[in-house]
């Protein structure tokens, strides 16, 4: 981290903004889009796993009986369905969040880039938060984290549980 010189009073942190009938209609369509591809996702997965094992014991076949053709069907099938089941908790717990941000709002905050990293997550910017030593981490896309270097001024907007950035502009 390099020691940029920070003023804090010029720091501007607005919490609990109310989201644009806009803002909530890009969120839920953009949930909406990975609820539709996700189970043909995990179908096409599971398929493949079971292709691959079947390829794995296909000299084993001639010796199945009808009861083990129905075994690797339903351990097909049990995969499927916890791949399913981990995925609508995942689903659940995104939902539960964006009801927070919701309600909550947005956050709007006038600060400088103090850090960059990245995780196998995605692209993270550090700013400087409104309070000495305080410092906000939030996940920004990757044109914004190419785009914004350290000691950038910027006024970022972003869901306050999520912690996505909705918008950023260099002031």
């Amino acid at each position: 981290m390099s020691d940029i010189q920070t003023d804090y009073p010029q720091l501007q942190l607005e919490e609990n903004i109310p989201l644009s009938d806009e803002e909530i209609q890009k969120v839920e369509t953009d949930q909406r889009k990975i609820t539709q591809v996700a189970p043909a996702i995990l179908g096409g997965c599971t398929l493949f796993v079971m292709a691959l094992s079947a390829f794995f014991i296909k000299d084993d076949f001639s010796k199945f009986k009808y009861y083990d053709y129905i075994l690797f069907a339903g351990a097909g099938l049990v995969l499927l369905g916890f791949a399913y089941l981990m995925y609508l908790l995942v689903t659940r717990y995104d939902r539960r969040n964006w009801k927070k941000d919701k309600i909550s709002g947005k956050n709007k905050l006038s600060s400088i880039v103090i850090d960059s990293d990245t995780t196998e997550y995605g692209e993270y910017l550090t700013f400087a938060g409104p309070a000495k030593n305080k410092k906000i981490r939030l996940l920004v896309t990757q044109e914004d984290y190419s785009r914004y270097k350290t000691g950038t001024k910027v006024v970022v907007t972003y869901l306050k549980y999520s912690k996505s950035v909705i918008s950023i502009s260099e002031l």
